[in-house]
């Protein structure tokens, strides 16, 4: 399960225009070929959980700097065909982590699972909303938010059915036994100033009755589809993306209700889009930005997106103009206002191919696409990281001016980064004694990377 050999010659680095520098210390290798997707870390314990939606399980890791990732637990919690684990979290400071499950009949309710995680002992079970597929702790861990997708489609006539999008509050307060939920419903998004409207014109990939369709969407609660939750550090906020919709939901959480919803709209920046063995970036990439994780920067001032894309134009954009789908950026809006306030441009994919992990391949189709992130203060400055799906790498982002965020470092998270045989995609930052952890499932591999930030 674990191994720590010089893995420093496995990884490729850009050279640093900064003396920050994520360095590889650990793998964890869960024994199984791929599934290990989302990661949450608790500081106070130094554990983390990584679930596995393919095998139906969550693995318990103890992280110590010295020693790298060791499993302690192992906790099996769907059998094959009863649902599929969509995200775990462990709570801020007890001894409990959550679990999203989505029905296995995607127009059907879902769960969320507390238990112990020393023994995995179900505590108690909360029927949630249709297909969700993240959830957070605040930070204090007295509430839980959860974005459910509702992205199950079903055939319906000769169209397409799905289930309506919402977002679920648990309420802590009382303790777990007593848990409360409640289902916020979102509205139609039609004039929402930078969300995906129908002039337009998106297309959905999906899997209907085992075959891979291209679905038209539009603005309905029906064809919304929240993605992925963050707190403000106050806990008084909880942001959820709206991926598809290229929009990000505000919750009130003491309120118990939606706040507003506004849309991220679209990026301008050179880029590569064609697959022919070489990175040249000498296009200009007109695009929704479609954000996948959220991070809240630690004063609570910016909110950060990163943004990977899902759609496509129903028309090539070559032909009428439309955007095609996914920022290939990661951009920061004022936490409260929602405005933009500046993004990456073409630094991420510029830098994956200084480090020599861009996946040319890719270029017609979301380059590096950018999927999780996180955000926090080390070494005096205001940072994230996000994680480059596509790239099999890790980006580390300046956004001590968010005007003009600066992209340091883009690493590979692991031997044969670049393959797309990695996929890192959950990300974790952990603090521990001044020292700054990141852990990241390599959703591809089945292992899970450890590194850590140095000055």
């Amino acid at each position: 399960m674990l191994r720590i050999p010089t893995l420093c010659a496995l990884f490729a680095l850009a050279p640093l225009a900064s003396a920050l520098e994520l360095k590889p210390l650990a793998l964890y290798e869960s024994g199984f070929a791929a599934g290990t997707e989302i990661v949450s870390a608790q500081a106070s314990s130094m554990r983390v959980i990584v679930s596995n939606s393919a095998e139906g399980l969550v693995d318990v890791l103890q992280l110590d700097p010295a020693k790298g990732l060791n499993r302690i637990a192992r906790h099996k919690l769907v059998a094959e065909g009863a649902g599929e684990i969509t995200s775990a979290i462990f709570h801020p400071s007890e001894d409990l982590f959550a679990v999203c499950i989505r029905n296995s009949d995607g127009l059907k309710n879902g769960r969320v699972e507390l238990r112990a995680a020393a023994d995995g002992k179900l505590l108690n079970t909360v029927e949630i909303g249709i297909w969700p597929d993240s959830l957070a702790f605040s930070p204090k861990g007295d509430f839980i938010v959860v974005a459910n997708e509702g992205e199950g489609y079903v055939r319906d006539g000769e169209g397409f059915h799905s289930g309506e999008g919402s977002i679920s509050l648990i309420d802590l307060r009382g303790g777990v036994a007593a848990a409360k939920h409640s289902l916020i419903k979102l509205p139609d998004l039609a004039g929402v100033e930078g969300a995906t409207q129908a002039e337009h014109q998106r297309l959905l990939e999906r899997v209907i009755d085992g075959e891979e369709l291209k679905v038209p969407f539009g603005t309905s609660p029906e064809h919304i589809e929240p993605e992925y939750v963050t707190f403000s550090p106050d806990g008084a906020r909880a942001y959820v993306s709206l991926q598809e919709n290229n929009a990000i939901a505000v919750i009130d959480v003491l309120q118990g209700k939606l706040a507003k919803v506004f849309g991220v709209g679209t990026v301008r920046h050179a880029a590569d889009i064609v697959d022919d063995g070489k990175y040249q970036p000498t296009a200009e990439l007109f695009a929704l930005r479609e954000p996948d994780a959220l991070a809240v920067s630690a004063d609570g001032r910016y909110l950060i997106s990163a943004d990977e894309g899902d759609t496509d134009p129903k028309i090539a954009k070559t032909k009428a103009g439309l955007p095609s789908g996914g920022g290939r950026t990661v951009s920061v809006f004022d936490a409260i206002s929602g405005k933009l306030l500046g993004d990456t441009g073409s630094q991420l994919d510029d830098m994956a191919a200084q480090a020599g992990v861009y996946p040319d391949a890719r270029s017609p189709n979301k380059g590096s696409e950018p999927e999780g992130v996180v955000s926090f203060d080390a070494f005096g400055k205001r940072l994230a990281v996000a994680t480059l799906e596509r790239a099999d790498a890790l980006a580390l982002i300046d956004l001590d001016q968010p005007e003009q965020p600066k992209v340091l470092q883009v690493v590979g998270a692991g031997e044969g980064a670049g393959s797309g045989k990695l996929a890192p995609e959950g990300l974790a930052h952990v603090e521990h004694k001044g020292r700054h952890f990141l852990v990241t499932g390599l959703e591809k591999s089945g292992n899970v990377a450890l590194f850590e930030l140095l000055k």
